[in-house]
């Protein structure tokens, strides 16, 4: 049962934590960090490349005459594999260098052309040291390719060395643990006088004096209430934060709560392990309560992280789908395998093993490998009952079927191969754990950063520029290359973990870092990753400059809007284009190679994408000539509507009923497109008009100018013609009359014509001018009866219709002929 710890008050001033100073300076650490290391690795990549062949060549030979002369270790091995690897490293280095000095000295030897008689002493000399050169020059190429020839056949045989014998300590065997039982050495008296001495002998009372006890206990009271308090502020600042409710959100809390509860603890034992690091500076030994002392910071890590992930405390919450009973009986388990881990630290990792008879060592490993298992059995029975891991039966009867062969082992003998097991399954447990979390935070991470979920993540579209709803350009690419990432390094992480051999790992590293070749191509799969990540950056890079572009820069010159809009979409294909050309010359592409395949199927891609083509050209004519522009009021045929964006191969037209159409921009170029609003926004609209026969034609023409001239949206201040009506002619039922007027903005037309029917209307009713219904006069002309002497019409007889030819025809008898 976890104790409840309360706080009646909760301070409001005093140290606060300010997670975005915290973030910023962790990520400052990280960069830091990752700058370090690599300035790390180039120096000692420069130092490497510094030694000379011959020097190398001397090292080779060392571990030649080494491996005849007797066998080494497996850490012997293991730092022989890595010497012989950089050695091939610098010369396969070295042999492309060598190389290209070597054709420059020839160059320079052909340009001084035959020696003859008479010949300068200048150019003697110079003929001379670059015959020294050259000799110089073949002697280090031949070097370097006996070096790499060299190490390449060492290699192999190191590594089939180094598995032979981590085969023979894995299948080592022991004593199993009847004979560890039965053995005359098991007594606890025996157990009882080694463990004596090893307290006397190192006990801190008999190496340290009273002012470093007295310092000891000073620091440790200073550490806890440095602890104490740090756990009460970060409680209140826990309390008082509004946090997100999302998996960053939660995790945060989780961590905060569950540092602020073990804050004491850890400070503790960093503190004690501080003192006793210092204090075994000098000649003295560690003494037993810092062999204790010592495992305490990393234990009490580890149950943090417990802590965190499965059973935080108050307010902090399980940011994953567990039950809480399930979480805190996973917690509890859990610190009880890292207690039996800390036990036999303290038992196997330290100067005890000295102390003790190696029958109770033997049987306190194999105590540990069978609690140890049971534990894991336990923890994999409650992992069954969290129901994202429901469907995971088959592998968790996997894990316990490996979990059942190492407790076997064990108990036959075979503790090396027993530990080792057991090792490698917790080890892969936890990365495939890291792994599921950085997975999750990470899209977390690019989840919140498209809709702009935290304060900074609108700084940083802010940044960019990006309205509401908008997408990052490239953070697609960005979760591809984070995700390969990341399981990429789990894959090796597993490599590492189940103990692959070095030469094995180091054949891997090659050919991710140097390549690999399949027939005439070579395939560089960190130069992908890396052109993958540029590509990202520089698409992001060309949002931003796109965005930028349109809404700062531009506005503030004198272009006109189609000028602003084609130099923007412009933009956007040229970073496109610019950013997959680098991403493709990093990635080692060769665009002499891909110049020859493009010529080569210009012509099927010319037959092929014909109408593709006539689009993409179309669409460059409308950005350069601009004869539609984003939200002009246009007609295609039967489209009309307001154009939303003019792309590379299509324009998207929204129609007044608010569907979008796309039409290819190749029909634009080639039809006749009607265009409301090319030059200005002005344009005339035409009413007609129909009024009934014997209308007073003048009454009709004041009425049309007089509802024209009321209204606010037609021009009536002299910069266009004024409102005119137009006596159109005679129709079949109606006088038709035609109002004209201009309005300033087109784009109103229907609204005005609209209005101006509605006005017209109510004029012509109270002026009592009808408009006539469609009207058609039939006369209809009666026939008198017929006379004597005048023809008559006479009916046709009536045709007979001709009977089936079936109906004629006489039965046949059944034999007839055909």
């Amino acid at each position: 049962m976890q104790r409840q710890i309360t706080f009646a008050t909760v301070p409001t001033t005093g140290v606060t934590l300010s997670r975005p100073r915290l973030l910023r300076w962790a990520a400052l650490a990280v960069l830091v960090c990752i700058a370090l290391t690599l300035s790390t690795d180039l120096w000692a990549q420069e130092k490497s490349e510094e030694r000379q062949p011959q020097d190398l060549a001397r090292e080779v030979g060392q571990i030649e005459r080494a491996l005849v002369r007797a066998p080494a270790g497996e850490q012997t091995l293991s730092g022989w594999l890595k010497s012989l690897t950089a050695i091939k490293k610098v010369a396969s280095a070295c042999v492309p260098k060598t190389e290209k000095a070597l054709d420059k000295v020839k160059g320079d030897l052909n340009n001084l052309g035959v020696p003859g008689k008479g010949e300068p002493p200048e150019v003697v000399r110079q003929r001379k040291a670059l015959a020294q050169e050259k000799t110089r020059l073949e002697n280090r190429l031949a070097t370097c390719q006996v070096l790499i020839q060299r190490s390449s056949d060492l290699l192999p045989k190191i590594a089939r060395l180094q598995d032979r014998l981590r085969a023979q300590r894995l299948f080592a065997r022991g004593p199993t643990i009847v004979a560890i039982l039965g053995d005359e050495q098991l007594a606890l008296g025996v157990l009882v006088e080694a463990a004596k001495t090893f307290i006397t002998t190192r006990s801190v009372l008999a190496q340290a004096s009273s002012t470093e006890l007295g310092v000891l206990v000073l620091v440790l009271v200073v550490a806890t209430a440095l602890g104490m308090l740090l756990r009460r502020q970060m409680m209140g600042w826990a309390r008082r934060h509004r946090w997100h409710d999302n998996l960053a959100g939660q995790l945060g809390r989780s961590l905060v709560t569950v540092f602020a509860h073990y804050a004491p603890y850890l400070l503790f034992g960093i503190a004690a392990a501080a003192f006793f690091f210092y204090f075994t500076l000098g000649p003295r030994t560690l003494p037993v309560l810092g062999v204790v002392l010592f495992g305490l910071p990393p234990y009490f890590l580890m149950a943090t992280v417990i802590h965190v992930f499965l059973a935080p405390f108050a307010p902090g919450k399980v940011f994953w789908n567990v039950p809480k009973d399930v979480g805190r009986a996973l917690a509890i388990s859990l610190k009880a395998f890292l207690l039996l881990v800390f036990a036999l630290y303290l038992v196997l990792a330290t100067v005890l093993t000295q102390s003790l008879p190696p029958p109770f060592l033997l049987l306190a490993r194999g105590v540990f490998a069978i609690l140890a298992f049971l534990n894991l059995v336990w923890v994999l029975y409650l992992l069954g009952r969290i129901p994202a891991l429901v469907k995971t039966l088959w592998l968790r009867a996997i894990v316990l079927l490996v979990l059942l062969t190492a407790i076997a082992a064990e108990l036959v003998g075979y503790g090396n191969l027993s530990i080792w097991v057991l090792r490698d399954v917790v080890g892969t447990l936890i990365a495939f754990g890291i792994l599921k979390l950085l997975l999750h935070l990470f899209g977390d991470l690019f989840d919140g950063l498209d809709a702009g979920r935290y304060a900074w993540h609108r700084r940083v579209r802010k940044v960019l520029a990006l309205k509401p709803g908008d997408h990052i350009a490239g953070l697609a690419w960005m979760r591809f290359v984070v995700a390969s990432f990341l399981w990429a390094t789990f894959l090796v992480a597993l490599l590492y973990i189940w103990g692959l051999p070095q030469a094995h790992l180091n054949q891997l590293y090659t050919l991710a870092v140097d390549g690999f070749t399949v027939g005439s191509l070579t395939i560089n799969p960190s130069r992908i990753v890396l052109a993958i990540l540029i590509l990202s950056v520089l698409l992001a890079l060309s949002g931003w400059i796109r965005s930028r572009l349109a809404r700062r820069w531009l506005p503030r010159t004198r272009m006109e809007r189609g000028t602003r809009e084609a130099m923007v979409t412009m933009s956007r294909y040229v970073g496109i284009t610019i950013a997959f050309v680098v991403a493709l010359s990093v990635s080692g592409v060769q665009f002499t190679n891909l110049a020859i395949i493009v010529g080569a199927l210009s012509v099927g891609i010319g037959f092929g994408l014909q109408s593709v083509v006539n689009n993409f050209v179309s669409g460059l004519i409308l950005l350069f000539e601009r004869p539609i522009k984003t939200g002009d009021w246009i007609v295609v045929g039967d489209i009309e509507g307001y154009v939303k964006s003019i792309r590379i191969r299509s324009t998207q037209i929204q129609t007044f009923d608010r569907a979008d159409v796309i039409v290819p921009n190749s029909d634009l170029i080639s039809n006749p497109v009607t265009n409301w609003m090319l030059k200005e926004s002005r344009g005339r609209i035409r009413i007609p008009v129909g009024v009934a026969y014997g209308s007073d034609t003048e009454k009709v023409r004041d009425i049309l100018l007089e509802v024209a001239s009321g209204h606010d949206m037609v021009i009536k201040d002299g910069s266009a013609p004024e409102p005119q009506v137009r006596f159109r002619g005679f129709g079949d039922s109606s006088l038709d009359f035609e109002l004209r007027c201009h309005i300033d903005h087109i784009d109103n037309r229907m609204l005005v014509i609209s209005d101006l029917n509605f006005a017209i209307d109510k004029a012509f009713r109270e002026h009592d001018v009808e408009i006539p219904f469609p009207q058609r006069d039939i006369h209809v002309r009666t026939w008198a009866a017929p006379q004597k002497g005048l023809p008559t019409l006479r009916k046709a007889p009536p045709r007979k219709r001709p009977q089936p030819a079936a109906r004629k025809a006489k039965a046949r008898p059944p034999d007839a002929d055909d």
